[in-house]
């Protein structure tokens, strides 16, 4: 297999990025090579449009960008693809929550940037990128497990999909990381690639579908070392070391593969 037949879908907090400091220096040789060969590197993220045009200008991504956990994907001719029900549909059904069922919660929403910086490591600048939604919330859930139960019920029932990712629970739309692997796949082929495998890497329980989507799933470990499981599929690879280091070694070593 040529590595133009290779594409490369990434998460990247504790993947590709440290964990702390957000830091890819340690994953820089895989990245070259890629680029050197061709293949694509696709970033798969919780982070919004605005924070990855930053990140993709920084590290080098030229191909689509995948932002809001499957939400967003933004396509190198700058079309843009928003899931449904688009952001303020979502916060019309937080508020409508709110008001019939009294849920506590605080969404980004409700947050100033000042109050996203003290919620979050990020400075001013990132928390004004990072509210700049197209089609999913984070919320502080402040209410009990019981109700919060009640909630994703509700958000179902809507339409709606909750995600748990570190302190946040995500509210989006009816989609997620898997199905945005599989549209950008066939989004390449449309474009005459022969694209023959696909590589997924991620660290987290929001990377599930994605990595159960690749034709090779790579799990990176955590910095404790732990490191999620997938019970449907055996053959997922699993990285010696955490973050981007163990994406540098897990991408250097499939390359390898590759060209013998």
């Amino acid at each position: 297999m040529k590595p133009g037949n290779l594409l490369v879908f990434t998460d990247l907090d504790g993947t590709l990025l440290e964990h702390d400091g957000y830091s890819w220096d340690k994953a820089r040789t895989a990245l070259v090579r890629l680029h050197e060969s061709g293949v694509p590197t696709i970033p798969v993220s919780s982070k919004t449009l605005a924070e990855l045009e930053v990140l993709a200008e920084l590290i080098g991504f030229n191909g689509p960008i995948v932002g809001e956990n499957g939400c967003v994907i933004r396509f190198p001719d700058c079309e843009i693809d928003i899931a449904p029900p688009g952001y303020e549909r979502i916060c019309t059904f937080l508020e409508d929550c709110r008001i019939r069922d009294g849920y506590q919660f605080t969404g980004f929403a409700d947050m100033s940037v000042e109050a996203v910086t003290e919620s979050t490591e990020l400075s001013f600048e990132e928390a004004a990128l990072a509210k700049q939604r197209l089609a999913s919330e984070p919320l502080l859930w402040q209410d009990s497990a019981a109700r919060l139960q009640a909630f994703k019920l509700q958000a179902e029932h809507a339409g709606l999909v909750t995600l748990h990712g570190g302190r946040f629970l995500h509210l989006l739309g009816n989609t997620n990381k898997g199905e945005a692997l599989n549209s950008i796949t066939e989004w390449y082929r449309g474009q005459g690639y022969a694209i023959k495998q696909t590589i997924a890497l991620g660290d987290s329980d929001n990377d599930r579908l994605m990595l159960e989507a690749a034709d090779v799933p790579i799990i990176i470990r955590k910095p404790d070392k732990s490191h999620i499981t997938l019970e449907e599929r055996t053959d997922a690879l699993l990285s010696s070391k955490p973050g981007p280091a163990g994406w540098n070694e897990m991408i250097l070593q499939q390359l390898d593969t590759i060209r013998s």
